[in-house]
């Protein structure tokens, strides 16, 4: 590497990361991690411990719905009501 590339290198804006965490937040990307997907549609399904999952009724059971079911729960114990009802 030569001298010119690594100066060159120092005028360019450095990103934050654990080593540098005074970089500019702008520079800051969120990205999901993992399998989760975005809902397919609005939630049917809730569950009582935690109410961040939920299930549109599409696709494949959550795993925390098949562990309740395989417990003996209904799957109308997890429908969401109406807050009307």
């Amino acid at each position: 590497m030569s001298n010119e590339a690594v100066s060159s290198d120092k005028s360019k804006p450095k990103k934050r990361t654990a080593n540098n965490p005074t970089a500019p937040a702008e520079q800051i990307q969120f990205v999901m991690v993992g399998g989760e997907k975005a809902p397919k549609g609005p939630a049917r399904y809730r569950d009582p411990a935690n109410p961040f999952n939920t299930w549109s009724g599409r696709g494949k059971r959550p795993h925390w719905l098949r562990d309740y079911l395989d417990q003996g729960r209904l799957l109308t114990d997890f429908e969401v009501r109406d807050p009307e009802d």
